[in-house]
C-alpha cells in the first residue's frame, strides 16, 4: 500500500476540485481513493469526537478525518486531554471495530482450546502453522488453559490464501479433530487427520484480519478488543489481560 502521506496528497488535490464540490464526502474520497489505492476502499464514515469532523474507517483497518466542509482529510491520531494525559481516541475506535467483528464472528469458525474449570479470560488469536512464534504461544497452551484461559484460533496465513500453507490451514480446521490437528502441525508430525465435509473459513479470518490491520502472527487479542501483542508467556498474557490502566488499544 502507498503510504499515508502520498495518499493524503492525492485526496486534497481531488477533493479540491471544483467538479467535486457538491459530491457526498464517502463518494469524495472513494474517487480520490481509487487514484491512488484501487484496492483501498471505505467501510463508513461517522462523527468523530471531535464536532463537525468526521471519521473515515478504511478497510485496511485504519482511519481518515475530514474537516467540517469536507474539503480536507488527514491521517493520524485523535487525543485528546483528560486528567492532564493524552487519551487516543483512534485507538479505541479501533478497539470498538474489533470487537464488533469478534461479536460477529461464529464461534464455530474458531478452533478453540477451552479453559481448564473455570473460564477467566477468552483470547482470540491470529495464527500460521508457518510462524515459529505461534509454535512457541501454542506450546503454552496446556498452562494457559490452566489458568482459565480460553484461547480461539484464527487462520491467517501470513503468505496469502492461494498458498500451500493456507490450503494447509484449510485441511487443520477441516480435520476430524482441528485442536489435534494444529498440535500436531506445531510438532512437525505429518497431517493424519481425516478431512471433513466443511467450508474451511481460513480465507474468511484472513479478510477480517485485514479489515482489522492486522499484518502479524501471532496477534493476540482481548474479548473487550484489546490488541495484547504477540507471542507472550502465560504470566505475560495473563498480566496483559489484566491490565486496564492507561489507554486501551
Amino acid at each position: 500500500m502507498k503510504p499515508y502521506h502520498y495518499i493524503l496528497n492525492v485526496l486534497l488535490i481531488t477533493l479540491a476540485l471544483p467538479s467535486l464540490a457538491t459530491a457526498d464526502l464517502r463518494e469524495r474520497v472513494v474517487e480520490a481513493l481509487a487514484i491512488t489505492n484501487p484496492n483501498l476502499s471505505v467501510e463508513g464514515v461517522t462523527d468523530s469526537p471531535v464536532d463537525g469532523v468526521k471519521e473515515i474507517k478504511l478497510s485496511n483497518g485504519g482511519f481518515l478525518y475530514a474537516s467540517p466542509n469536507g474539503d480536507h482529510v488527514f491521517s493520524g491520531r485523535l487525543l485528546v486531554f483528560k486528567d492532564n494525559s493524552l487519551v487516543d481516541l483512534t485507538q479505541e475506535s479501533e478497539r470498538e471495530a474489533r470487537v464488533r467483528a469478534l461479536q460477529d464472528l461464529d464461534p464455530g469458525t474458531a478452533i478453540t482450546f477451552a479453559a481448564s474449570g473455570q473460564e477467566k479470560h477468552e483470547i482470540f488469536v491470529f495464527m500460521d502453522t508457518t510462524c515459529a512464534y505461534c509454535k512457541k504461544f501454542h506450546a503454552h497452551m496446556d498452562e494457559m488453559n490452566e489458568r482459565g484461559v480460553t484461547v480461539h484460533y484464527l487462520a491467517l496465513p501470513r503468505s496469502g490464501v492461494n498458498t500451500s500453507v493456507a490450503d494447509t490451514m484449510a485441511r487443520i480446521w477441516c480435520a476430524q479433530d482441528p485442536q489435534t490437528a494444529i498440535t500436531d502441525a506445531y510438532a512437525g508430525k505429518p497431517f493424519t487427520q481425516e478431512v471433513m465435509p466443511c467450508r474451511a473459513p481460513v480465507a474468511d479470518q484472513y479478510d477480517m484480519a485485514q479489515t482489522l490491520g492486522v499484518s502479524g502472527t501471532p496477534s493476540v487479542f482481548s474479548q473487550d478488543g484489546r490488541n495484547l501483542g504477540g507471542y507472550m508467556t502465560p504470566d505475560d498474557l495473563v498480566a496483559a489481560i489484566a491490565n486496564t490502566d492507561g489507554i486501551k488499544n
